[in-house]
């Protein structure tokens, strides 16, 4: 075991390492690629006015004329009205870059998520050529369904179930598949190849009544079954979770044809093997985490209720399949809140109608629509897709009373995910009865987080957004938050960076200051506003409903620590850059100073006005590190003794200039960069204080790492 072990661990060492060694020669590189589409063409067009775009995945064949040894996944932003086709061949000059996400505590880790699915690079295109116009299969299989699935309302639903693709499904219907918990359900796994196999098993069994008897194979059914499988695995794009189902259809398969009994765990641990010897990087997936957990669940339920017959034998269907639901929900937790940070209220109940709707009646119905749609049975096709939007009809209008019920878990409770696992072993073991006290001491564990106090004055929190700044002040479970990020099209930094943040820590915003009017500072208000209407509200903008003015000599007292506002001098009906709201935080020797986006011309004003009152232990980095602000007066008069910078890492504006950064290294003033180092925290005490970032020291990892050591290309 240890051998295998440690050969293993040298295995997936040595396969990180020559992959991310194989795609570091082609970040930030501008190349002639010859490369295949691998994205499918839903029938979305680009409008004229939608200067966004989209990316697409291509398939690089060669590079500079030259061909590639490995296949090389890169997503390309494509602008064109006109949306390329799987299969096609392009010959491309492309501008590449390296994923890069944003890194924050609660927050998704995309970086992961690359590795794990082999998608590093991205990029934008400079010049295209098709060369070879043919389509792929898969292809020409959608272009025959789109047309049906185009026509309903939850097309875009019929889309993820058919392709597994859900680049279509809309916010709403996201949003709702998430809140209840039947999110798993559009993703392609398991429980859809099952599917696909029982019923055309079932279909070729009930064919063969009528052929002759030399026919009667018993091994035909199982065969086609298998074979469509194949196909439809193939046909919704090969991704990790359908072959995950595939290998161990393929396993069960073999065992069964040679007549091979194993039990259930020597099944999962082979079919884990082997996963991981085809693609070790696939244990950085949580979709991997989540199948195998999932599995091991039910082989627990399963022996167990085998072994005791707790759960009854002539209890009726509903009965039977409720109390799996409640089981496997309850053991799912501790996965469940580490991969959403979350839980629906309503999983069991939306699952336990969700489920059957969508396998007995919408997935087969999607099936039938592509098997006629090939076959050009144009009425029997519209037929299948009005079944199957009726049917989905139902089951989001069932879904709507009972959406929004989803509650973040911040990282203190996560010990109550075990709840479900303690009960069901104390259920099987009566370990309560026996063993009583140790019982107790278990359960008082599992409390203890609620009792836990920080030890620590207060923190700054700068957090990863990108290109914008969103700032957090704390003391216990309260918060001010200056800035809130930018809003983008269908989403903001607000939602999918700093509530999750302050949910992760339990943090109630009690206040929120706004620097100036830009989008990459405002953007997010009216989101944080919504999820804590009680929040006051500060500013220099008389747009804005502010319960306190940001005007220079005002002052606000709060938990402790002094917000003093250093600029502007009045109130301003437009505040952008030169009105930026600049305040000071005090407690005890140590201060924070709040910049925004000041420029070099308030820099100025600052020194001859409050040069006194500039010394501070913390700075926020002025306007982004733009050229035009960091300079020497300022900073030799704040003297900070760490300053730090929200920047993303790829940026049009080149942010931050290394005509500002020099500054800082010829008054050799510290700085830290969201772009190099991620989220970035500072804990004050009452007689120090500690700097730890995300990418380093908060969570570290070998690929934080290595996105980190990368040149800041720009």
């Amino acid at each position: 075991m240890v051998g295998f072990f440690i050969a293993g661990l040298l295995w997936s060492t040595t396969s990180a390492t020559q992959f991310l060694a194989g795609i570091e020669r082609y970040i930030d590189q501008t190349m002639m690629i010859t490369a295949s589409v691998k994205s499918i063409n839903t029938g979305y067009i680009v409008s004229d006015n939608h200067q966004d775009g989209q990316y697409i995945d291509f398939t690089i064949l060669t590079i500079n004329q030259q061909p590639i040894a490995d296949s090389l996944t890169v997503s390309l932003l494509w602008k064109n009205r006109s949306i390329p086709h799987a299969g096609e061949r392009w010959q491309l000059k492309i501008k590449t870059k390296v994923v890069h996400s944003y890194l924050n505590q609660g927050g998704f880790d995309s970086q992961r998520f690359a590795i794990a699915n082999r998608r590093l690079l991205s990029g934008t295109i400079q010049d295209a050529t098709i060369i070879d116009k043919t389509s792929n299969i898969r292809q020409m299989v959608v272009n025959k369904a789109a047309p049906y699935f185009n026509l309903f309302e939850y097309g875009d639903v019929m889309f993820a179930l058919a392709f597994g693709e859900r680049s279509q499904l809309t916010e709403l219907h996201k949003t709702m598949m998430l809140q209840t918990g039947i999110a798993h359900l559009m993703a392609i796994s398991g429980m859809h190849i099952l599917l696909v196999v029982y019923l055309c098993a079932r279909s070729v069994r009930a064919i063969q009544y009528f052929l002759p008897v030399k026919l009667m194979t018993y091994w035909l059914p199982t065969i086609v079954g298998f074979c469509a499988a194949g196909f439809y695995a193939w046909l919704s794009g090969l991704n990790p979770p359908v072959m995950r189902a595939m290998l161990a259809l393929s396993m069960w398969l073999i065992l069964r044809y040679r007549k091979t009994i194993l039990s259930p765990w020597q099944i999962i641990n082979r079919v884990i093997a082997i996963l991981l010897l085809f693609d070790p990087l696939m244990i950085l997936s949580e979709s991997f985490w989540l199948s195998c957990y999932a599995v091991v669940c039910l082989i627990i339920i399963r022996q167990w209720r085998v072994q005791s017959d707790w759960l009854g034998h002539k209890i009726d269907y509903l009965r039977q399949l409720f109390t799996l639901q409640c089981l496997l929900t309850l053991l799912l937790l501790p996965i469940q809140f580490f991969i959403f940070g979350g839980i629906s209220f309503v999983t069991i109940l939306a699952n336990l109608i969700a489920i059957p709707i969508i396998s007995f009646y919408t997935f087969p119905c999607i099936l039938l629509l592509l098997v006629t749609s090939m076959l050009n049975c144009f009425y029997v096709s519209l037929w299948f897709g009005v079944l199957a939007q009726q049917s989905l009809a139902l089951l989001f209008m069932l879904l709507k009373p009972i959406t929004g019920y989803w509650f973040g878990i911040a990282n203190q409770f996560y010990f109550f995910s075990i709840v479900g696992w303690l009960a069901l072993f104390c259920r099987q073991t009566a370990f309560w009865r026996s063993r009583t006290a140790t019982f107790l001491l278990i359960i008082m564990c599992i409390f203890s987080p609620l009792f836990k106090r920080s030890s620590h004055d207060w923190r700054v929190d700068m957090l990863d957004i990108g290109h914008g700044l969103a700032v957090v002040i704390s003391q216990g479970r309260s918060a001010v938050l200056y800035d809130t990020g930018a809003s983008w099209q269908n989403t903001s930094a607000a939602q999918r960076i700093i509530l999750p943040f302050l949910t992760w820590h339990n943090l109630n915003v009690e206040g929120i200051i706004i620097s100036h009017e830009h989008n990459d500072h405002i953007g997010g208000l009216n989101f944080i506003k919504t999820h804590f209407p009680d929040a006051w509200l500060m500013s220099s903008s008389t747009k804005l409903p502010n319960d306190y003015d940001c005007i220079n000599g005002h002052s606000l007292a709060w938990h402790g620590l002094q917000f003093s506002v250093l600029w502007p001098l009045a109130m301003n009906q437009a505040a952008f850059n030169a009105e930026s709201c600049v305040v000071k935080v005090t407690l005890g020797t140590y201060s924070l100073l709040l910049t925004g986006d000041l420029e070099r011309a308030q820099e100025e004003n600052l020194v001859l006005m409050q040069k006194n009152r500039l010394f501070s232990t913390i700075l926020q980095m002025p306007h982004h590190g733009s050229n035009t602000s960091s300079y020497y007066a300022f900073l030799a008069h704040v003297k900070p003794e760490m300053t730090l910078g929200s920047v993303s890492r790829y940026n049009p504006w080149k942010l931050p200039s290394n005509k500002a950064l020099n500054r800082y290294n010829d008054l050799k003033l510290n700085y830290f960069l969201t772009q190099e180092s991620g989220q970035i925290t500072i804990y004050f005490y009452p007689e120090y204080w500690v700097i730890e970032r995300m990418r380093y020291e908060i969570k570290p990892r070998w690929y934080h790492d290595w996105f980190g050591a990368l040149p800041i290309y720009r």
